[in-house]
């Protein structure tokens, strides 16, 4: 009796559990997970993955099949470029800088299911990249760099959602850039530079609020830069140069508090300089140049305190240089080539303790140079020509002893040349033609071992060239023409 009730609720019990497992069918799929199942689907995998990857270097040049020479067998986690994890699946893809020739369309991503990084930047993979790709569900990392890919930017990256990191720059990627690619919420890195795409930067662009680095440089981009950048709240490095935008820079760009270089240059960009630049204390490079931005600088440029490049040449920028450009200590090029600035120097550009570049010519500056700027003593480049500027040369510019260029041409300067100048034993260019600059030359500029060329034409100097003049023997050129000077030539 005993024995049949035992048995009896040992019926009940399956009973019950197969009322549950048809409720609840994760019970029945529990079994599957055993070692012997997932070693068979780990199994499964592996031999997909060794299809894939053979199947594809079966359809590569002699060349590229030479240099996967070591893909052979059915362990691919000892191939050239593949890297597994801990349960053997193909996790890394990495051939970059591997002279391989071929198209990407052959190679199946659907059966490496588990990839993670795929890296094959710098090679002559052409042609489109395969729907397949849509399958890598785990991909964070994808470098496609430096090849000869064509056609759009590819659709099938779009359900790619953890993906990172995207570099496809330096392709022949064509057409625009669709809005699709914003919906990839955990991009980090975008490099689409140095392509051929087009049209209109999508405001659908702010939704990438990872984003730190945006990189469409080199491509024929024509649009205004959408006010939605702002929203980038983690943005350090944008690069737009050389492209086709218009329109004003967005003041919603001063919201972006992380970014570090902003680079403009080489488009049509038009409008004032928003004072909300001044927001952006972590910015180290600003590139600006050959655009056509007009007004002034604005003062507020002296909040940028970490700067080190601030590029504005060829502009219309006009009015003066704002003094709180002195605040910037940690200037090394200040460039503010053709534009239409006016005014005199700010005596506070002697603070910039830390300039090697100074770039102020083609403008319309007037007024002295300002004694203070003996203070730059890093100062390599000094570069004033074509404006307006009247007085004598400070006798302080003798104290930058790396200037290797100083360049005074076609200005109002006048009175003596300093003999300070005889100091500046790095210089190599001594550019003060077309002045009105008088007196004598005098004899310590012979001490300048490393002068290259002395242009001393079109002013109004006496008295004889010293004869040491030449004494250096690096010197190529020199000019005295239109001047008043007497005696034997040295």
């Amino acid at each position: 009796m005993a024995s049949s009730q035992k048995q009896l609720s040992m019926l009940f019990l399956a009973y019950v559990l197969l009322l549950l497992t048809q409720e609840m069918p994760f019970l029945a799929s529990s079994r599957s997970s055993s070692p012997e199942a997932l070693a068979s689907a780990t199994n499964q995998t592996r031999y997909e993955e060794v299809e894939a990857l053979l199947t594809w270097k079966s359809k590569l040049d002699s060349g590229s099949r030479f240099t996967l020479s070591s893909w052979n067998g059915t362990n691919p986690c000892s191939w050239r470029g593949i890297n597994c994890d801990s349960l053997g699946s193909v996790a890394s893809l990495n051939l970059s800088n591997s002279i391989i020739h071929g198209m990407l369309h052959y190679l199946n991503f659907s059966q490496l299911p588990n990839l993670i990084a795929l890296t094959l930047a710098n090679n002559s993979f052409f042609g489109k990249t395969p729907l397949s790709m849509a399958n890598l569900a785990k991909l964070t990392y994808l470098d496609l760099s430096r090849n000869i890919l064509s056609g759009n930017i590819p659709t099938q990256l779009w359900p790619l959602r953890s993906l990172r990191d995207l570099n496809l720059l330096n392709n022949d990627l064509a057409g625009p850039i669709p809005n699709e690619i914003f919906s990839l919420s955990n991009l980090t890195y975008l490099y689409l530079s140095d392509n051929k795409l087009a049209g209109f930067i999508p405001k659908e662009i702010g939704r990438l609020k990872s984003l730190a680095y945006l990189h469409i440089a080199n491509n024929r981009i024509t649009s205004p830069i959408p006010s939605s950048i702002g929203n980038m709240s983690n943005m350090e490095e944008i690069w737009f140069f050389n492209n086709q935008l218009a329109g004003y820079i967005p003041k919603e760009i001063g919201m972006l508090e992380s970014l570090i270089q902003l680079d403009l240059s080489a488009n049509y960009v038009n409008g004032s300089i928003p004072t909300t630049l001044g927001n952006l204390s972590k910015m180290k490079y600003l590139y600006l140049y050959d655009n056509q931005l007009s007004g002034p600088i604005p003062s507020e440029v002296g909040g940028m305190r970490f700067l080190i490049h601030f590029e504005l040449l060829v502009n219309d920028l006009t009015g003066p240089i704002p003094s709180m450009i002195g605040n910037l200590s940690n200037l090394n090029i200040l460039n503010l080539y053709q534009n239409k600035l006016s005014g005199p120097i700010p005596k506070e550009l002697g603070m910039l303790r830390s300039l090697s570049y100074l770039y102020h010519l083609d403008n319309q500056l007037s007024g002295p140079i300002p004694s203070e700027v003996g203070g730059m003593r890093f100062l390599i480049h000094f570069e004033l020509q074509t404006n307006d500027l009247t007085g004598p040369i400070p006798s302080t510019i003798g104290n930058l002893s790396n200037l290797n260029i100083l360049d005074l041409y076609q200005n109002k300067l006048s009175g003596p040349i300093p003999k300070e100048l005889g100091m500046l034993e790095s210089l190599s260019y001594l550019v003060l033609r077309v002045n009105s600059l008088s007196g004598s030359i005098p004899s310590i500029i012979g001490n300048l071992s490393k002068l290259i060329s002395l242009q001393l034409s079109d002013n109004k100097f006496v008295g004889q060239l010293p004869q040491d003049i030449c004494s250096g023997q690096v010197l190529e050129k020199i000019s005295t023409d239109n001047n008043h000077f007497t005696g034997p030539i040295p």
